[in-house]
């Protein structure tokens, strides 16, 4: 058997057959309310697939029990985990532009690097959001302003070539797909890490300093939707932190908070395992790497597999907070058996995403390689199909 079947036949069996199976069961009757999540917001086409969307509206399908009641676990993964990361991610996009500013003020190889690093450091924070992708970061186009991909490299050159002034203003009416972070690898890294400090023209620079700033202003914007609402909607911490509430529109139980939860985990574990690693390597098509321009794609796998993992257990190592209450404290007073389970899956799909060499953008195709890549997908896409099958209905 050929290595591409061989990997085309592992993601079908373990990815859309497990896609298939969820998509045949039957929604208990009242669990619609868990789609919910987004109701009174105006939703906007998020980033990259997968990111962005309806939360728990994209796992109706699921066999929810609506049991769920844990107010604790909703309450303190929002204070706990939410705030946290977005607080980092603003902090660091803000290092982020200044590394971008100090680049631009003193071309150097060690002003690059630092403004490269400070790259490297605002993604890992940014993809280890993606469980709570839903709420503002869809429905208010957040996702989509700092993280479409792929970047439409036409129209930036088109930019590049202009004439006109580049401002971070300018740069806000851009396309999606002309701003946010790919762009700012786009032209940092250029199209194979390899960009020297000699190849960046003063439009560049512009360009560079505007998307820096741009991105800044997102991220901060977003840390504020979530901690004191903006355009006129209420802050999403204490929508979401209200849940059951008898006014609370957008989460009318806390069942439907804990969908949203639970859907996030799923959904970060098909953009891992399904879309950024079998997909691309089904295919054996470098283009389909999300972070190629820097060759970090890995990143963005392990971060998105530990946003999944912190949702999970409802924590936040980086920051050294933990919930009380989490999912995983939920499932094991039920089932202590399935909590383990889940555990001990965790671990081993972190471990054989590890063990996967780097940069991937080279091993995605080397057949040395490929035994470590579709463990990889393996592990992942296992962890996924017990949260699918077996705590989906504890939920």
């Amino acid at each position: 058997m050929s290595r591409n079947l061989k990997a085309a036949e592992l993601f079908l069996s373990l990815g859309l057959a497990a896609s298939m199976l969820t998509a045949c069961t039957t929604t208990p009757e009242g669990s619609g309310e868990a789609a919910g999540g987004d109701a009174p917001m105006t939703e906007v086409e998020g980033g990259e697939g997968g990111e962005g969307g309806p939360g728990a509206a994209a796992n109706e399908s699921l066999q929810w029990a609506n049991t769920f009641d844990d107010d604790a676990v909703i309450s303190e993964f929002t204070s706990k985990v939410v705030i946290p990361q977005y607080e980092q991610f603003a902090l660091r996009t803000a290092a982020l532009n200044q590394a971008i500013e100090a680049f631009v003020a003193s071309p150097t190889e060690a002003s690059l690097a630092a403004a490269r690093q400070a790259w490297t450091a605002t993604r890992i924070s940014w993809e280890q959001t993606e469980t709570f992708a839903f709420g503002p970061a869809g429905s208010l186009g957040f996702d989509g302003a700092m993280d479409s991909w792929p970047v439409n490299q036409t129209d930036i050159e088109q930019v590049l070539a202009g004439s006109e002034p580049i401002t971070a203003e300018s740069v806000a009416q851009l396309q999606d797909t002309e701003r946010g972070m790919h762009s700012i690898e786009y032209i940092l890294f250029g199209t194979d890490a390899s960009k020297a400090v000699s190849d960046f023209s003063d439009r560049e620079q512009a360009y560079l300093s505007a998307l820096g700033e741009d991105l800044n202003t997102s991220a901060d914007a977003l840390l504020a939707s979530w901690t004191a609402g903006i355009e006129g909607q209420p802050a999403y911490e204490t929508v979401f932190a209200s849940a059951g509430s008898a006014d609370n529109a957008v989460y009318p139980t806390i069942a439907a908070a804990g969908q949203e939860l639970v859907s996030g985990i799923i959904d970060s574990l098909t953009e891992v395992g399904e879309e950024k690693l079998a997909a691309p390597f089904t295919a054996q098509d470098t283009e389909g790497l999300e972070s190629r321009f820097s060759a970090q794609t890995i990143n963005d796998l392990k971060s998105n597999l530990q946003s999944a993992e912190n949702g999970y257990f409802g924590q936040f190592p980086e920051a050294g907070t933990k919930t009380d209450a989490s999912i995983s404290t939920y499932v094991a007073a039920r089932d202590p058996a399935l909590d383990k389970k889940v555990t001990d899956q965790f671990a081993a799909a972190n471990s054989a995403l590890n063990a996967v060499p780097t940069p991937l953008e080279k091993s995605l195709t080397d057949e040395a390689a490929a035994d470590e890549i579709e463990q990889a997908i393996a592990a992942i896409l296992e962890v996924k199909s017990t949260l699918e099958t077996e705590v989906v209905p504890l939920i």
